[in-house]
């Protein structure tokens, strides 16, 4: 299973990809899905093994997350589920 993590704006999200890279956890930047709104146009996209350390070097770095949102995939389309710690 994999999360988005959205942000606020593109900086945040370019400097979040870089603090996870350099932290070892493997970080995809994608098109933020029309679906979730009108936040940064790019999203980061990690696996659900990396979401806690992926959020708490986040947060060390004092990059704030807008939002996380868990992928579930169905046959022809792809869903994305608010995350509720």
């Amino acid at each position: 299973m994999e999360y988005l993590l959205t942000f606020q704006n593109t900086h945040y999200a370019v400097h979040g990809e870089k603090v996870l890279l350099n932290k070892k956890i493997h970080v995809s930047v994608m098109a933020l899905p029309t679906s979730l709104g009108d936040f940064c146009g790019i999203c980061l996209r990690i696996a659900m093994e990396d979401l806690t350390h992926g959020r708490a070097f986040l947060a060390e770095a004092n990059i704030p997350v807008e939002g996380i949102f868990r992928i579930e995939r169905t046959r022809k389309e792809r869903k994305y589920v608010p995350w509720k710690p």
